[in-house]
């Protein structure tokens, strides 16, 4: 700073709470439709997923738990 500059003071505007947030969306791809669309459980809140494991061609060894 110079000789006879004033240093001026940092003004912050007052603090006010977040407006409420919408509840985010999941959006999967439906490969049928070819879009994503939002994904609504069909039971409430309690989702059932199924996940087929790896494809083997040989002989299982820990690369492919990796």
């Amino acid at each position: 700073m110079e000789a006879g500059e004033a240093k001026v003071k940092r003004i912050q505007p007052p603090w006010s709470p977040p407006p409420e947030l919408k509840q985010p969306e999941l959006r999967l791809y439906n490969s049928l439709t070819r879009s994503k669309e939002i994904f609504r459980p069909q039971n409430g809140k309690r989702v059932l997923w199924y996940c087929c494991g790896p494809t083997v061609y040989d002989a299982s060894h820990m690369g492919h738990a990796r």
